[in-house]
């Protein structure tokens, strides 16, 4: 058993559950909470991935098993066993102080966990995306909402990642009015020192347009839309893709496919992150922050990473009108946000934009506090909310 320090022990403990021990915003909160000075035993599942292997995590693991990606069916036999290996380290959950978890299905573990083990500590429950699961009609959904309207009548805190989340699903549809902490998907501070002396923020203006694609690719829409902007566009852009393809929703083979019939579409492969976040978006003009996944629902409401990681390195915004990304990246000055239809749109900009115009609007983004990228204390004010 890892051993705390004394002088983290008198700041506090959290017992953090997670879906996924290696998924990237998972050790990005970990990280930040002991940036913070607080002690972590991390209790984690992790997902199945086939040809990949898992990375070397520091820190002290409770390990829960091996689950699936968005298949809950799946998910749910596999719970009662990681809530019984959880309790192999029962005094450590007695000691937290903070009961910190990801996702519903790992709400249910903590809360079960936890309790079996006579902790008092109160429950953080976080919220990065409204699954499709939590608004289908029938009664999977009903099922599924009234978990976890019973999940957050026993919850310390609500924690999410934009706004819309709360004055969109869960005040109106959970009818939830109890207390709840912004948390946005900004780079951690306590990453930044590894890639500060490494931002270039400047820019060349084109053409040619550069477009980079990053992070968890799951958008189909968004693949069909920017190879459409490559094919009406030709020379005059290249479109730069990397991160971890999700084949649950882009087949690989089409992927494959797409970029084969596109010379000026390019895909790099997975990258670290924050380690690499300069090399990628340092060669590009604009950030693709569109998702269509679910549409008129999680993907209109949420404020992705690739918002602030592409403002951070001084790639500008380029997202969809009508949506909380497209909102924000304009009000702040993040980028563009463009109506239907989205590639007709995107193509009638980049032919007629001009370098002046580029320059000016990426002034304004170099002008911008590092604060409007970089998140500096918001996990020490969640943790002193409920400590």
């Amino acid at each position: 058993m890892t051993q705390t320090h004394p002088e983290t022990a008198r700041l506090g403990r959290v017992a953090f559950f997670g879906h996924d021990r290696i998924e990237p915003t998972i050790r990005k909160r970990v990280g930040a909470i002991r940036d913070t000075g607080w002690s972590v035993v991390e209790y984690m599942f992790v997902r199945a991935r086939a040809g990949l292997a898992d990375p070397v995590i520091a820190g002290d693991v409770v390990p829960l098993g091996q689950t699936v990606d968005r298949h809950y069916g799946k998910r749910l036999p596999l719970l009662a066993p990681g809530i019984v290996r959880a309790l192999a380290r029962w005094r450590d959950l007695r000691a937290a102080d903070v009961v910190y978890v990801r996702n519903l299905d790992m709400a249910l573990v903590a809360w079960a966990s936890a309790r079996l083990a006579g902790s008092r500590a109160p429950l953080v429950y976080e919220v990065l995306d409204i699954q499709r699961l939590m608004v289908r009609p029938d009664r999977v959904g009903r099922i599924a909402r009234a978990v976890e309207r019973w999940i957050l009548g026993r919850s310390a805190l609500l924690v999410v990642s934009s706004p819309d989340f709360v004055t969109r699903y869960f005040a109106p549809v959970q009818g939830f009015s109890g207390p709840w902490h912004l948390l946005e998907n900004k780079v951690m501070a306590h990453r930044l020192a590894e890639v500060a002396h490494r931002l270039e923020r400047g820019r060349v203006p084109g053409p040619p347009w550069v477009i980079g694609w990053f992070g968890t690719l799951r958008c189909r829409r968004s693949l069909t839309i920017l190879a459409a902007v490559a094919r009406a566009l030709g020379n005059s852009v290249r479109i730069v893709i990397a991160g971890r393809l999700s084949e649950e929703d882009i087949d690989p083979q089409d992927f494959a496919a797409t970029l084969s019939r596109h010379p000026n579409m390019a895909f790099r492969g997975p990258y670290a992150n924050p380690g690499e976040l300069p090399d990628i978006y340092g060669g590009v003009h604009f950030s693709w922050a569109v998702d269509y996944l679910d549409d008129g629902l999680n993907s209109d409401w949420l404020l992705p990473n690739r918002l602030y990681e592409g403002g951070l390195c001084g790639a500008l915004t380029l997202a969809r009108a009508e949506t909380a990304t497209g909102r924000y990246a304009a009000a702040e000055g993040f980028g563009w946000a463009f109506p239907e239809p989205l590639a007709l749109s995107v193509i009638a900009f980049l032919r007629t934009l001009d370098s002046q115009a580029y320059a000016q609007m990426q002034g304004g983004l170099l002008a911008c506090e590092t604060a409007k990228f970089v998140d500096t204390h918001g996990m020490r004010d969640l943790l002193a909310r409920v400590a």
